[in-house]
C-alpha cells in the first residue's frame, strides 16, 4: 500500500501536487493554531495577526485544490492563477500595515525557547521544501500548480518574519535597538517580494489571456 502511494507520487504529477497540497494544509492549518493559541498565553497581537494570516492561506489552498484538475481548460487554469495574484496582493497590504503598527505601537512579548524552535522548525522545513519545488516548477507551465508554490514559499517568507522577531525579543531583549533596525528591513523585503509575486501572477495571467483571447479571434 505504502510502495503504491509512493509510485503514484513519482509518475503522477496532479496526483503529487495534491497530496503536496493537502500536506501543506494540514501543516499550515496546524501552525495557525499554534501562533492562535501562543497569542492568548502570551497576549501576543503579533502572534494573532499571524494567525488570521495562516488561516487566510490557508483557505487559498483549498481553492487552488479545488481547480487542480488536468480536464480543466486553459483560460479557467489562468483566472485561477489570476485570482490567487489579486487575493495575495490584498492580504499582503492589509497584513504589512498592521505588521508595521504592531512594531511601533506596542511593547515586545518575550516568548519562551520552546515556542522559538517550534517556529525554526516550522520555517525553516517550509521554507526549504517552497524553493525546492518553486524551481522544479520553473521548467512547467501549469499554472495552478504554479499558484500552489507561490502560496508556499509567501507562507515561508511571512513566517521568517515570525521567527526573526520573537529569536530578536527572546535572545535579545537587552538591545531592542537591533530589533528597531532589522525587523522593520525584513517586513519590508518580503512585503515587497510578496507584491512582486503577486504583480507577476496577476501580469502573467492577464498578458496569456489576452493571447487566448486573440487567438479565438482570429478562428
Amino acid at each position: 500500500m505504502r510502495s503504491e502511494f509512493f509510485e503514484r507520487i513519482k509518475s503522477d504529477g496532479h496526483y503529487r501536487t495534491k497530496s503536496l497540497l493537502t500536506f501543506s494544509f494540514v501543516f499550515n492549518i496546524i501552525y495557525a493554531v499554534f501562533l492562535f493559541i501562543v497569542s492568548r498565553i502570551y497576549f501576543s497581537k503579533w502572534f494573532f495577526v499571524m494567525a488570521i494570516y495562516y488561516g487566510l492561506l490557508s483557505l487559498t489552498r483549498v481553492f487552488i485544490f479545488a481547480n487542480i484538475n488536468p480536464k480543466k481548460e486553459i483560460r479557467s487554469k489562468i483566472k485561477t492563477m489570476r485570482a490567487c495574484g489579486f487575493f495575495l496582493l490584498l492580504i499582503n497590504l492589509v497584513v504589512s500595515t498592521m505588521m508595521f503598527i504592531l512594531i511601533y505601537s506596542v511593547g515586545y512579548v518575550k516568548h519562551h525557547e520552546i515556542t522559538v524552535i517550534a517556529l525554526a522548525t516550522y520555517t525553516f522545513t517550509s521554507l526549504t521544501v517552497a524553493i525546492v519545488s518553486s524551481v522544479r516548477q520553473l521548467k512547467k507551465n501549469d499554472y495552478v500548480h504554479f499558484s500552489a508554490k507561490i502560496i508556499s514559499l509567501v507562507s515561508a517568507s511571512v513566517s521568517l518574519v515570525t521567527l526573526t522577531n520573537t529569536m530578536l525579543v527572546t535572545f535579545g531583549e537587552e538591545n531592542l535597538l537591533l530589533r528597531s533596525i532589522i525587523l522593520p528591513l525584513l517586513c519590508v523585503a518580503v512585503a515587497i517580494f510578496i507584491v512582486l509575486c503577486a504583480i507577476l501572477m496577476l501580469r502573467k495571467a492577464n498578458s496569456d489571456l489576452g493571447i487566448l483571447k486573440n487567438e479565438k479571434e482570429r478562428k
